[in-house]
């Protein structure tokens, strides 16, 4: 069973194969918004992540490890509220 689309932020759309924004106006109807390219802020954040992780793998230091996981925890959990519709 798929997962209910969230208002107010970028959604990928497994029925659809598309990338939904839904936005709630000011009477509370939704407006829908799609695109089939990728957003531009999932892209970048995907990018950061990987170089961190390439970091993570060499680093040997625990201290640093831990910097270098929780700006990973941070970029992923702002992935789960991308709202630009650039």
């Amino acid at each position: 069973m798929a997962r209910e689309l969230t208002p107010n932020r970028w959604n990928w759309s497994q029925q659809d194969r598309k990338w939904v924004f839904i936005k709630i106006n000011g009477d509370g109807e939704k407006e829908y918004y799609y695109r089939i390219k990728t957003p531009k802020e999932f892209n970048e954040s995907i990018l950061k992540i990987k170089r961190l992780n390439e970091k993570l793998v060499v680093c040997k230091d625990p201290e640093e490890n831990d910097k270098i996981f929780d700006e990973m925890m941070r970029i992923s959990k702002k992935m789960q509220y991308m709202t630009n519709l650039d």
